[in-house]
């Protein structure tokens, strides 16, 4: 569904019902939910990682002819991930779980008060300021996030990737945004940079809307130490 239209359909929808879509675009159990989506590309990432900036790897790569499918091999598992990644960044669109689809269902103050709601109930029962102040922070966790998302949408880091995204995607001479101006190619590492500002936003969003937590800095210790458990037993033999 296109932009415009999808916006008009949220504004259509009352708060719980944005608050209820928000929750499940976030952590759909059925259709894997977009924390879900995030944790697979966390695991991805640490792989493309190895593969092209890892020294153990390029050292055993001598002058040959196996060097030129070693770099394609690269360059494949670089623009995968950066594919990948910009779809957690698309534009609003009622029918995706992108982060600004998620920002534009949140960013209403009956969304916050139901924020607000969830978090005191879970409390309220047992220590009612603890309730409050809980509830207070499940409201600054839903500001933040949405401030976070916007900042990154509107950041020359993202529209660098993207443009690159939609060179990789697409058959294009000339993208959209290069019509307007020049637009410079993303350096090696924004990738990575746009991927930490995802994880912290969409933790932020799925705490304060679904009232629970997520120890993403234990999931991505977990995501280096395969990624180091496999690739440091690669021994590359090559035919020259």
């Amino acid at each position: 569904m296109r932009e415009k239209e999808s916006l008009e359909k949220i504004e259509k929808m009352s708060p719980e019902e944005r608050w209820q879509l928000a929750a499940k675009k976030l952590s759909d159990t059925d259709n894997g939910g977009i924390v879900d989506t995030l944790l697979g590309h966390m695991r991805a990432h640490e792989n493309t990682r190895w593969l092209v900036y890892n020294a153990e790897l390029t050292d055993q790569i001598p002058r040959s002819y196996a060097a030129h499918a070693f770099t394609e091999l690269q360059k494949s598992a670089l623009n995968y991930e950066v594919i990948r990644l910009c779809s957690f960044w698309d534009k609003v669109d009622f029918d995706s779980r992108s982060i600004p689809t998620i920002v534009a269902l949140a960013d209403c103050s009956g969304v916050s008060d139901h924020v607000y709601n969830k978090h005191y109930s879970q409390y309220q029962d047992h220590d009612p300021e603890l309730a409050r102040r809980w509830g207070i922070k499940g409201r600054r966790l839903l500001r933040a996030g949405i401030q976070a998302a916007k900042q990154v949408a509107q950041s020359d880091t993202l529209l660098n990737v993207r443009n690159y995204r939609d060179r990789l995607a697409h058959q294009l001479e000339i993208t959209y945004c290069e019509k307007r101006s020049a637009v410079p190619l993303p350096r090696y590492g924004d990738e990575r940079k746009l991927l930490e500002k995802t994880v912290k936003i969409v933790g932020f969003l799925y705490r304060s809307i679904s009232g629970t937590g997520f120890d993403w800095t234990s999931s991505k210790a977990m995501h280096v130490r395969n990624a180091e458990a496999f690739w440091k037993g690669v021994k590359i033999e090559v035919l020259r």
